[in-house]
């Protein structure tokens, strides 16, 4: 009979994410990763396999925690105006900046820039993420009151070119931008796309 765990799972995975995010997967160590996580070295291997496959489940865990997230937002509809939406999500990565002083970025906008290029795996995962966001962007896009006659296929592009927009801010963030630039840029990116109310 196998034994249980000896440590919480999803925890322990919270806590490699946040060494991830920070650090990179090649600026991740294994001992940097355990002392983060509070686990052993045979813990990690028997949960996880290698290091490859923690940084598979934090992203997957980014992807709950973060992602999903802003998905429910830009699909909210008790905020009947999807423009209000999109632009709630915007200033999320400000609030980031002023609140917590995080200036990481996003795990999957570094990732997809660390790591995607020299592996496939991680690219088509990133791909898929981003996709989903385009997907939200898209289904805000189709609520918005400025943007009710509009074809689907102008609106899959809108969708597009928000989520390029929603990631360009992000790296803002990291390349160390004050909050007041961003919040400009939000405002230019609202009225390029016809969302200011």
């Amino acid at each position: 009979m196998a034994r249980p765990r000896e440590f919480d799972e999803a925890d322990a995975l919270g806590k490699a994410m946040q060494v991830f995010w920070s650090k990179g997967y090649e600026g991740a160590g294994i001992s940097d990763l355990l002392e983060a996580m509070k686990i052993a070295r045979g813990s990690l291997y028997k949960a996880f396999g290698d290091k490859k496959g923690l940084f598979l489940a934090s992203l997957k865990q980014y992807e709950t925690s973060c992602i999903e997230p802003g998905l429910q937002l830009l699909n909210d509809k008790n905020i009947p105006n999807g423009a209000h939406r999109i632009q709630a999500l915007l200033e999320t990565v400000v609030t980031v900046v002023e609140d917590d002083n995080d200036r990481r970025g996003c795990f999957l906008c570094n990732t997809a820039v660390d790591q995607a290029p020299h592996d496939p795996e991680i690219s088509k995962i990133c791909q898929d993420m981003m996709g989903k966001m385009v997907q939200g962007f898209y289904c805000a896009l189709k609520d918005a009151d400025e943007h009710k006659d509009l074809d689907e296929e102008t609106l899959q592009k809108k969708g597009m070119g928000l989520n390029i927009a929603y990631n360009g801010l992000r790296v803002m963030v990291k390349a160390g931008y004050a909050s007041e630039d961003v919040r400009k840029t939000i405002n230019t990116i609202l009225a390029e796309f016809d969302l200011l109310a």
